[in-house]
């Protein structure tokens, strides 16, 4: 027959453990913190609050462990993809709205490649330079916003990348990981999508959350 327990919390964490009825009113141990207190009694259909006899001496450091390995690769690489991302898409930012002749240029460039490619190569060769100009411009009109959007979603992943590092804040990690499998600038979300999925399941893991403890 199994033997019946009381769920109590600690006074000094707040960890739930479970305790034999025999125990309450006892001296235990949290096995979380290590903290001992005195179990709580029975009062008609209620316990009493637990009371805190002494927590362990408090080690300088002790409350930050050291980063885990299993965290520690991907925040690398939402480090990685943060950096390169917004490195790539200020530079190109600033040849579009800048630089206007690089980026007329650039755009250009595009659709030669394209064209070569026997992308948009109907209609009469008079007018072929004519719709290239007219393509070019649609397209810096596209990457004129798309670009600047991009750089906030590389800064996003780097933050996320920086919160997981230092422990800064949880939801901020999990954002920066969603972050980095959709910013498919420069195709940054291919291994975005790898430091992004593993960061998530290692955040959603008791020892994920545990990280962010303080």
């Amino acid at each position: 027959m199994a033997q019946e327990t009381e769920v109590i919390s600690c006074p000094a964490c707040a960890h739930l453990l479970r305790v034999p009825l025999d125990w309450l009113g006892e001296t235990v141990q949290c096995p979380e913190c290590k903290a001992m207190f005195k179990a709580p009694v029975r009062n008609g259909n209620t316990l009493t609050a637990p009371e805190l006899i002494s927590c362990p001496p408090i080690v300088v450091g002790s409350q930050r462990k050291n980063l885990d390995a299993m965290l520690l690769l991907p925040a690398f690489g939402l480090l990685f993809c943060g950096v390169i991302g917004a490195i790539v898409n200020g530079v190109f930012l600033w040849k579009l709205v800048i630089d206007q002749d690089g980026g007329h240029e650039w755009a250009m460039n595009q659709i030669h490649a394209l064209r070569k490619s026997g992308f948009g190569t109907h209609g009469p060769l008079e007018t072929q330079e004519q719709r290239n100009e007219q393509d070019a411009m649609q397209l810096l009109r596209y990457y004129r916003w798309f670009v600047p959007l991009s750089l906030i979603v590389s800064v996003g992943v780097l933050l996320g990348g920086l919160s997981i590092a230092l422990r800064w804040n949880y939801w901020l990690a999990q954002v920066g990981c969603v972050l980095a499998m959709v910013n498919i600038a420069h195709a940054c979300c291919i291994p975005g999508a790898v430091a992004g999925l593993w960061g998530l399941l290692m955040l959603n893991s008791e020892e994920g959350r545990g990280h962010f403890q303080k």
